[in-house]
């Protein structure tokens, strides 16, 4: 995808934010054969562009605090008309100004009612994304307590269309779309999950497949990454849920070995760091 409109709510952009850019580039640069392009935004900041074969797949960028998840970007036509809408929907807006990233275009973070963050971007001329192919960001699952609110909300912001596929009970996981187009997911965290687990955002990268689940999880561990629970099936793929050095959540996903529905998440994370 490059240049042009976009369908508003679409995910258009990937970001991960790190205390130590050189160790993330390198974990990301091993693992999934991604190179770098520095550049700087409208802040003045350092901003990685992530390239796969020479195409942008997302971004990394310095940030002193601890982030534990990569962050989404999903498409606005009107970023300041998509940002009053968050605020009408009772979000909030966490720039007070966009900020404009070369080959991205104007961003900017939002929350949720319940104080999730997701990232919102204009496109701009110069944008590229590259999605879908083993390397690069293929789905997208957001982990919440909060299914009803969350769902109300991204109605409301992007008029997804939304589709049960668990019991809405024992497993209550929801895709979000546009027509018969598939978006993302929203899962619902399992009801014994500790309360100071927060809602996150779980980016599932898709594997080479010469190479494979099992193959390449042992090169993330043997990286520094930590598998967080036992691989799961599912009709997309087999999963695996990691998280980095640094501990930011991400999946593995080969997509050869999708199977019949079976009632497996990141949701499942036993895990409460």
């Amino acid at each position: 995808m490059s240049g042009g409109p976009v369908v508003p709510g679409s995910p258009c952009w990937l970001e991960l934010a790190t205390p130590d850019p050189e160790r993330t580039t390198r974990f990301y640069r091993d693992l999934l054969g991604w190179d770098y392009h520095w550049v700087q935004d409208s802040d003045g900041q350092h901003y990685a562009l992530a390239l796969l074969d020479g195409e942008p797949v997302g971004g990394i960028r310095p940030h002193a605090g601890e982030i534990r998840d990569w962050t989404p970007y999903l498409a606005a036509a009107d970023l300041v008309e998509t940002a009053e809408t968050v605020l009408r929907l009772g979000g909030a807006m966490l720039h007070p100004a966009p900020r404009i990233v070369p080959g991205v275009g104007a961003t900017a973070l939002a929350d949720d009612p319940s104080g999730a963050t997701v990232g919102l971007a204009q496109p701009g001329p110069d944008w590229a994304f590259t999605a879908g192919v083993p390397g690069s960001l293929v789905w997208l699952e957001f982990v919440t307590r909060h299914p009803a609110g969350t769902d109300r909300f991204h109605a409301g912001l992007f008029g997804y269309t939304q589709r049960q596929f668990g019991d809405g009970k024992n497993f209550d996981y929801v895709v979000y779309g546009h027509g018969e187009d598939s978006v993302l997911a929203r899962v619902r965290m399992a009801p014994d999950t500790p309360a100071e687990v927060p809602p996150r955002w779980i980016a599932h990268f898709a594997v080479h497949p010469g190479e494979g689940l099992n193959d390449t999880v042992r090169r993330a561990r043997a990286a520094g990454a930590k598998l967080r629970f036992r691989p799961y099936a599912s009709t997309l793929g087999r999963v695996a849920v990691l998280s980095d050095p640094l501990g930011t959540r991400f999946a593995l996903i080969d997509p050869d070995l999708a199977s019949e529905w079976e009632h497996g998440s990141a949701v499942d994370d036993p895990y409460d760091d």
